[in-house]
């Protein structure tokens, strides 16, 4: 064949790059405790968040059995009000100054009786449940440590409160979340396992454990600590703020490091199509473009009409050297933007027509093609080539015909007409 014949004018198939999705922006956390004087954790209570400095900010929770509760803050460096009420306890107003980003953990004490107890002006500061006032102390002091991002003096504070109180579960937890910031994996969950030891199963205990163990790279107990978390419910939060962390790292060209993200949050939660997306996205820009295609790909068996999916699929099979699945991903992009996806068929059908070993993939693509859009020029000319060049000179008439109609200008249209004088000259 005459290479006059690959002269087809492409246009510019520009790549569809999808950012990755994001949810509601979390800059701050509090993971709150309501217990009484005993230390024992109160179910039920009422917790009512506002903020003067945002007045749209309103968020109600309820404690569970180990009177736990949660609250994501978008906004750090104003002052947030709570309200903790239960029948049975006396209603306590707090304030705090929200200075900090990241998780933060504080217990509150609500008194037996009724009516309204004095006002706490420092959260998190309330004596814990232990009988050493020297435990208490330093307990205290190692909170504010914590607040003021000083974890080198946190640390010592936490250790040498439960040098005074062994048995101080609150400041075990403290102690494991302020190694787990400096990176002191392996002493933060082996500060996470004593308080579990002494019964603490607070949803922070469970969290900080599974991201210190899975830190330090230790995957058997990251494992059963992932189990453990997934019993209360956190696994799908964690992912989705390991996800966003990866939002992140992507927005700052890290791709190598939110793909690392992407997959951790994948690992606690396989079915959160944001990271999955987020992960072929990465993978893309960062020319992983097997990774990027297979995880574009586990989006669309679930969700087979995901466009961002599609989109990342074509893109990453154009980069690849598999014409069954670059087909595929064609075919299937088809649904979401059938110009472009017309036009990258009838590059991989001519590729392949040009291709000894390939011709059947060709003969599929232009039939593909032709099925969209039966009129389509270059398709009906390729498939009137191949069908002369097989004696099937009735079919290819047919073909050669419909390319003469919708394109007898162009050097196709030409060559569609002599090959029909050609035909008709055969008797």
């Amino acid at each position: 064949m005459h290479t006059s014949h690959r002269k087809i004018a492409w246009l510019l198939i520009l790549l569809w790059i999808v950012p990755g999705l994001v949810f509601a922006e979390e800059r701050a956390r509090l993971v709150g405790r309501v217990i009484d004087p005993q230390g024992k954790p109160i179910e039920g209570v009422k917790v009512t968040a506002t903020c003067k400095q945002d007045e749209k900010f309103h968020e109600v929770r309820t404690t569970d059995k180990k009177g736990s509760f949660t609250i994501i803050f978008s906004v750090i460096n104003v002052t947030y009000q709570y309200r903790f009420e239960k029948d049975g306890f006396q209603t306590l107003d707090a304030n705090q100054n929200w200075t900090a980003e990241g998780a933060q953990r504080f217990d509150w004490t609500l008194q037996p009786g009724t009516g309204q107890a004095p006002q706490a002006k420092e959260p998190g500061v309330q004596p814990p449940a232990s009988q050493s006032p020297e435990a208490i102390e330093a307990y205290n002091a190692g909170v504010m440590a914590s607040r003021a991002k000083d974890y080198k003096t946190a640390i010592a504070k936490f250790k040498e409160s439960v040098g005074h109180d062994p048995k101080l579960v609150q400041a075990w937890i403290a102690l494991s979340t302020a190694q787990l910031q400096t990176r002191e994996f392996k002493d933060s969950a082996d500060s996470a396992e004593k308080a579990m030891a002494l019964g603490s199963k607070d949803e922070a205990v469970l969290t900080t454990r599974y991201q210190a163990y899975k830190s330090a790279g230790e995957d058997a107990k990251a494992a059963d600590a992932l189990k453990d978390l997934e019993k209360v419910g956190r696994a799908g939060e964690e992912a989705k703020k390991l996800h966003n962390e990866g939002v992140a790292l992507a927005k700052s060209g890290d791709n190598a490091g939110a793909i690392a993200k992407f997959k951790e949050a994948l690992a606690l939660d396989p079915k959160l199509i944001a990271s999955q997306v987020g992960l072929a996205n990465a993978a893309l820009k960062s020319g992983q473009y097997d990774d990027a295609a297979t995880a574009a790909e586990a989006i669309l068996k679930d969700d087979p009409q995901n466009q961002a999916a599609l989109r990342l699929r074509y893109n990453a099979c154009l980069q690849l050297k598999d014409l069954d699945r670059l087909a595929d991903a064609t075919i299937g992009l088809y649904a979401v933007d059938p110009v472009v996806a017309k036009k990258g068929l009838l590059k991989v059908a001519v590729d392949a027509y040009y291709d000894a070993s390939s011709k059947d993939h060709g003969r599929a693509g232009f039939l593909k093609i032709l099925e969209w859009d039966p009129n389509e020029p270059y398709s009906n000319y390729y498939m009137a080539v191949m069908l002369i060049s097989e004696g099937k000179n009735a079919e290819a008439k047919a073909h050669l015909e419909k390319v003469v109609a919708a394109a007898p200008n162009t050097e196709q249209g030409k060559s569609a007409k002599d090959m029909l004088k050609q035909l008709e000259s055969i008797k």
